[in-house]
């Protein structure tokens, strides 16, 4: 496979140090929001503005991908977990509590903050989706570099930091994969236009324990990419139950085998890379969009279902499904983003609708929500640092920011 290196030239910008607080600002309101959609479009006209823009290029996007009819090297084989999922709600308790943060402002207010990552000597990465670069963030200083990728479109979306420090990421409607050396500068792209298919649109990734970059695509397939080689590989995954087009989205690895939640038909799944199958494990809700992934140090998985708020997980032993309504103590907790997993076993999941962090406890069934100091901050990706530390990144309606939870 290919590879495409390319230097380019870094801007470095420090935001307004006045603006990097600690300090916990006005509450947020916990009245009763509209329902979701037009609670987003509804929050300022400028993230209305940007909420439409990030639906337009999804629309665009995945209108584009190929027909379910495509052909594909490998056929998977498909199995049905058809197990009724155990919803609990009624018995989970919460608590609600103002989070005490570390918030570093981006220099553009509206940059598009997407999903982070975070290296060995603490700095953030992240897309920017408006501004079409990849940011880093010196945490010490505040100090913000960015690179604009090349052949970049605007959809920078996950980003993954390998062994060696090097700094990997998809463009979705580039059709993608991107590394990103810091210590040169410079980029190389894995095309996927002749590797699997054009219009793929890479959108989660994740590595393995071999150093094996695994990447979900809306074009309804996953892939696996070796560093070393440059060499992809692709397996097709099925369309869920009730859907019409096939859509993994989240992703996560482990050796009981690559999971993925699909953005669509209401179902989560599992692929063996050595066989080829997938089992897909249907939802309560057949509507429900799977958003993040990630698994416990148990080997437990972990996702969030975007509306309802429900947070999932999977027994990897059985395939078992149990599904928990967060509650509403916080307000309308909808929509639920990124999510991240800590070795003392706590679940950490980001709830727009409720303005808040939440921490989920499962030993205890007890959710605590860590509300946000500014209002409408719109908690988004997230990633775990050094020391089991909590990094966010939020698409707030005034400012863009990476902050550390600090509880």
């Amino acid at each position: 496979m290919a590879e495409r290196p390319e230097t380019t030239e870094a801007v470095e910008r420090t935001p307004d140090t006045a603006n990097m607080s600690n300090t916990p600002d006005a509450p947020p309101p916990t009245s009763t929001r509209p329902p979701l959609w037009r609670r987003l479009v509804r929050r300022d006209a400028g993230f209305g503005v940007l909420v439409l823009l990030a639906l337009l290029v999804t629309v665009l996007v995945i209108s584009r991908l190929p027909s379910a009819s495509t052909p594909s090297p490998t056929t998977p084989r498909q199995t049905n977990n058809t197990a009724t999922p155990a919803t609990q709600s009624a018995q989970s308790g919460a608590i609600v509590q103002r989070a005490n943060a570390q918030i570093i402002p981006m220099p553009t207010s509206r940059a598009g903050l997407m999903q982070p990552a975070v290296d060995a000597q603490g700095n953030i990465w992240v897309g920017e989706m408006v501004t079409n670069q990849l940011a880093r963030i010196d945490p010490k200083t505040g100090q913000v570099t960015e690179w604009v990728p090349p052949g970049g479109k605007y959809n920078i979306m996950a980003t993954a930091i390998d062994r060696q420090g090097d700094v990997w990421f998809t463009e979705q409607a580039a059709n993608y994969i991107g590394r990103f050396d810091p210590a040169t500068e410079t980029f190389k792209t894995y095309p996927l236009d002749t590797a699997i298919a054009p219009r793929m649109a890479p959108q989660d990734l994740a590595f393995d324990a071999n150093g094996q970059l695994w990447f979900t695509l809306l074009g309804g397939r996953i892939g696996r990419l070796d560093p070393a080689t440059g060499a992809i590989q692709s397996w097709q995954i099925p369309v869920p139950s009730g859907a019409t087009r096939s859509y993994p989205f989240s992703l996560a690895v482990t050796s009981s085998g690559v999971w993925f939640g699909y953005l669509n038909g209401g179902a989560v799944g599992r692929l063996d890379p050595a066989t080829g199958k997938v089992t897909q494990m249907p939802l309560a809700n057949h509507q429900a969009a799977v958003y993040a992934m990630a698994a416990d140090a148990s080997g437990r998985i972990w996702f969030t279902e975007m509306q309802p708020a429900i947070l999932g997980s999977i027994d990897p032993a059985t395939g078992k499904v149990t599904e928990l309504t967060v509650p509403h103590s916080a307000g309308d907790p909808s929509i639920l983003y990124g999510l991240v997993t800590t070795g003392d076993g706590s679940v950490w999941f980001a709830s727009a609708g409720a303005n808040a962090v939440v921490h989920y406890q499962a030993s205890d069934d007890l959710f605590t929500f860590y509300t946000l100091p500014a209002t409408q901050s719109i908690p988004f990706g997230m990633a775990l640092g050094h020391n089991g530390a909590i990094w966010i990144s939020g698409d707030g309606a005034a400012d863009n920011f990476v902050a550390r939870l600090t509880v």
